[in-house]
């Protein structure tokens, strides 16, 4: 285990801070991959883990969900959150988030009024291979979890 740089750990006003090279490639994978790694642990403790995907906005992740999903149980809860990305070749390129996640009263398609057409165009790919228009993806997955980051780990 490597000791923690001070580029590893920031306080919460300080997360992310795109004048920080490695946090700026943070932020840019952040924006480009299409798939995280959505992790949270039932009342006993015990890790679960799924693949999502997400959107960064406004400095928080969102990730849709069907309503009875384990993630969401676990949200309601109050179980804290990581989320990763997948790294790049030899494991370059780590982003991992730790931080709090809350169920929005808003659904999918409210978030997607905001933010659709980049949601869209990141997700192009996907959503023709899923063979499910936009509108029937919010549909199916109309839960809104929203995921605060707090802390940074990246190298």
């Amino acid at each position: 285990m490597s000791p923690r740089t001070p580029r590893e750990e920031e306080s919460v006003s300080e997360v992310i801070d795109p004048h920080n090279p490695a946090h700026a490639k943070a932020l840019q994978l952040l924006q480009e991959r299409i798939i995280a790694w959505f992790t949270t642990v039932d009342a006993a403790g015990r890790p679960h883990a799924v693949p999502v995907w997400f959107f960064w906005h406004d400095g928080r992740v969102i990730v849709f969900s069907e309503a009875d999903t384990v993630k969401v149980k676990h949200v309601r809860r109050g179980s804290p959150v990581l989320v990763h990305l997948d790294t790049g070749p030899f494991g370059s390129e780590v982003v991992i988030l730790r931080g709090t996640a809350t169920i929005s009263e808003r659904d999918a398609a409210s978030w997607l009024a905001e933010f659709g057409e980049g949601y869209e165009k990141k997700y192009a790919a996907a959503i023709a291979d899923y063979g499910v228009p936009l509108e029937g993806i919010a549909a199916t997955f109309s839960t809104a979890i929203v995921f605060t980051p707090e802390r940074l780990q990246t190298w």
